[in-house]
């Protein structure tokens, strides 16, 4: 299994760009199982994972509920993908709150 956590900062009413750019799960090798958890630090923060040319998660609002990341408690969504997928992670603010961190974890496991 290739873990990845990250953490991101995201200013009052912005959007990141791919979070996994770089990253040794950006492309997944084998078919595998993607499990992702996220914890934003605030409201409104949405989220949005793409798969290849398919969309996994359409801007889907996060719950801010605790303050560290504990699995599975932050569980956000878990699908398969086959290999040689591109792995898409974007968040989007629109609480207008200043600055807002999303603490994100991502479980890739072949099967």
């Amino acid at each position: 299994m290739r873990t990845t956590v990250n953490t991101v900062n995201i200013a009052s009413g912005g959007k990141t760009a791919n979070i996994l750019a770089g990253d040794i799960n950006e492309f997944v090798t084998q078919r595998s199982m993607v499990t992702l958890y996220a914890l934003p630090s605030a409201v409104g923060i949405r989220m949005t994972v793409l798969a290849g040319s398919d969309v996994v998660i359409d801007d889907k609002e996060l719950l801010n509920i605790g303050t560290n990341l504990i699995i599975p408690d932050q569980l956000v969504d878990s699908f398969a993908v086959a290999a040689g997928t591109r792995l898409s992670i974007s968040y989007r603010e629109t609480a207008g709150v200043a600055t807002t961190d999303v603490l994100t974890a991502m479980d890739v496991q072949p099967f």
